[in-house]
């Protein structure tokens, strides 16, 4: 698929999502209600684009050098209005557009992984923070599960874990259980080996 296709059918994505914002409002009814210099639908596709710089940066790539586009804090405050299924929905309505269904011998192959983020220090999040040690500077992270079509070169699925919750096996549960995929070969490594996979695996006819 060529990638002009592809960004229009994000485009389109995140449309449909602004269509129905206030099913991803934190407070629906009441926030992203009014015309905002930070609007549902642009604050998806800029959060979509963000890169490694400051956030002042950020918003100035985005959104252009104009002394009528809100402040960093404006930013921060519209952000959280955003509940983090918009993300949820958006991957896989994208996903599943974009998707060819490549099969082999009738199986699409997927393989599944999982690898660390590191994420701003937030010494209230006890669940993912870990004190520096020996002039290490604190940090939280978090522990990402992939699954990925090899055939297409596409995710298809993730699920994100608070490192010291991080339980491999039981995202793989929860992928493998609410995967559209009729048929499929599973690769994963041993961190997700369990009878219990192998029998959601078995039962879901992969």
């Amino acid at each position: 698929m060529k990638p002009e296709k592809v960004k229009r059918i994000l485009r389109e994505t995140v449309q449909e999502l602004n269509a129905c914002k206030w099913l991803y409002s934190a407070r629906p009814g009441k926030d992203n209600t009014r015309k905002r210099k930070f609007p549902f639908e642009k604050m998806i596709s800029s959060i979509l684009a963000l890169r490694a710089g400051t956030l002042s940066h950020e918003i100035m790539d985005f959104f252009g050098i104009d002394p009528s586009i809100g402040s960093s804090s404006a930013f921060v405050q519209q952000r959280a209005k955003i509940l983090p299924e918009a993300f949820d929905t958006l991957f896989h309505s994208f996903t599943e557009k974009i998707t060819k269904h490549d099969v082999y011998r009738g199986y699409r192959l997927l393989a599944v992984d999982g690898s660390d983020l590191q994420i701003t220090a937030n010494p209230n999040d006890v669940d993912s923070f870990f004190p520096g040690v020996d002039g290490q500077k604190s940090y939280n992270l978090l522990h990402i599960n992939a699954m990925y079509d090899l055939l297409q070169h596409i995710y298809v699925d993730a699920l994100l874990q608070k490192r010291r919750n991080t339980d491999e096996s039981g995202a793989l549960t929860a992928m493998v259980n609410r995967s559209p995929i009729e048929k499929a070969l599973l690769i994963a490594d041993r961190g997700y080996e369990s009878y219990n996979n192998l029998a959601h695996i078995q039962e879901k006819g992969w």
